[in-house]
């Protein structure tokens, strides 16, 4: 009897424990909760106020910027912009907008301050600023005083407890209710409702409209074919080889049929155009045996390979070596002068030569006949233009590509420097330095930074 009473006792006890024990845990667990939340709203919080700040900073600097005629006070505001607009976006990106679109507010911060460094570029260089440009940065102006309001309500609403910025994570939340109610969500999309009818912005910078809205030069007036005939060209390329359609590519800058063949050693891929028909891609993925030829045995390989398949006038430039697999840069010439953005990437086996490889988007995205004009400079005037401690070891005539796509006429002049070798690229047209690149040469390839 009085066994079975000190088992009771002890299961009676046990079961108290493990209740109190529960408690203990569950109490615990919704404080460290409840702390975890509490931090993950100061962190929103400060990142909104920092947020507020820099908007409130560009639209000060916006409105100096609008009356400087100095090109170094006009280069110290657009670094100022530009270094506001980029923690500002910072800041965007901390806060959980997962419910609410807000592409049209951090385009403009990528805008602003791309915008303004250009034409603090174009003074330095001695441009006139156009009217056109002044009336540009009046409408940023604009933009940037109505963001930085609703922003400064938004911080209002917050700091008075009406809002949690939080609550933009919650599904339940973003309902017509929320809306009624003012809701942080509604708030957000005030903001982006701001920059109803914000101007397209064409300039000289890689956050232009030109670039987003960009069309693949080589197939403007080409029709799109059919998917027999895209596997038709797929497999020519091949030699034959049977293939089979994986996929099609729509939502991308160049759509394209996509077709596979796998065997037991590797899967080859192969993409297509849909307009014209030409081949985008390809990859053997097979693996490589031991390394019998020389970069230079492969780089004849893939000028071959590239002849053989409508690629003419292609000049080998860089290469990388990875795994066995050399991969050559071939760049378009015309008429003695190096397009750079036609460029076509060819991957070459280095245990049999074999093509594993081909990469052409730069090509089909550029690729035209241009009409060059003759320099105005002559390949001495511009080598005036550089530094005297270059040793130069060879010159050529290049179409340098700048960032917002536009394509400068330049001598490339390369040489050597403190044990280092370089390219500096000069505008033939006005002797301005438009580039310098150090080449990084190593067993694994040469490469430019």
């Amino acid at each position: 009897m009085e066994k079975t009473k000190s088992i009771h006792v002890w299961i009676y006890t046990a079961l108290a424990a493990g209740i109190i024990a529960a408690l203990i845990w569950g109490f615990t667990a919704s404080k460290n909760a409840q702390a975890l939340e509490i931090s993950n709203e100061n962190q929103y919080n400060r990142a909104f106020h920092e947020l507020a700040g820099y908007v409130d900073n560009i639209d000060a600097l916006l409105s100096k910027a609008q009356l400087t005629k100095s090109p170094a006070q006009l280069a110290k505001l657009s670094s100022d912009i530009f270094r506001q607009s980029a923690e500002a976006k910072s800041c965007l990106g901390q806060l959980p907008t997962n419910e609410v679109q807000l592409d049209n507010t951090s385009k403009f911060l990528s805008q602003v301050g791309d915008y303004t460094y250009v034409l603090s570029q174009s003074m330095i260089n001695g441009e006139e600023i156009s009217q056109e440009a002044y009336d540009n940065l009046a409408s940023l102006n604009e933009y940037a005083a109505t963001l930085s309001d609703t922003l400064s309500e938004i911080e209002n609403r917050i700091y008075s407890g009406e809002v949690r910025i939080s609550d933009t994570g919650k599904k339940s939340r973003g309902t017509v209710a929320d809306a009624a109610d003012g809701g942080i969500l509604q708030d957000l999309e005030n903001v982006e409702k701001s920059f109803e009818g914000y101007p397209s912005l064409i300039y000289d910078g890689p956050f232009s409209e030109h670039i987003e809205n960009r069309q693949p030069v080589m197939l403007e007036n080409e029709s799109e074919i059919s998917q027999e005939e895209a596997r038709k060209k797929a497999e020519d390329f091949l030699d034959g080889a049977s293939l089979t359609l994986e996929g099609m590519s729509e939502n991308t800058a160049i759509p394209t049929y996509t077709f596979i063949r796998g065997t037991d050693e590797s899967e080859v891929t192969v993409n297509v155009t849909k307009k014209g028909g030409y081949v985008l891609s390809y990859l053997d993925s097979r693996m490589t045996g031991e390394e019998k030829l020389t970069v230079d045995e492969a780089t004849d390989k893939a000028a071959r390979f590239l002849q053989e398949k409508g690629f003419y006038s292609m000049q080998s430039s860089y290469y990388e070596k990875s795994g066995g697999i050399a991969t050559i840069n071939f760049a378009y010439v015309q008429d003695n002068v190096t397009c750079y953005s036609d460029l076509v990437k060819v991957r070459v086996a280095l245990d049999t030569g074999d093509i594993v490889g081909l990469e052409a988007n730069g090509y089909i995205m550029n690729h035209c006949e241009r009409e060059l004009s003759a320099p105005a400079l002559t390949v001495d005037e511009a080598k005036e233009r550089i530094s005297t401690e270059l040793e130069v070891s060879a010159t050529k005539l290049a179409l340098v590509p700048k960032d917002s796509m536009r394509e400068v006429l330049c001598y490339e002049f390369k040489g050597a420097f403190a044990g280092k070798n370089f390219l500096i690229y000069v505008n033939a047209e006005n002797g301005r330095e438009e580039e310098i690149f150090i080449l990084i040469e190593s067993e694994e390839g040469i490469l430019t930074v």
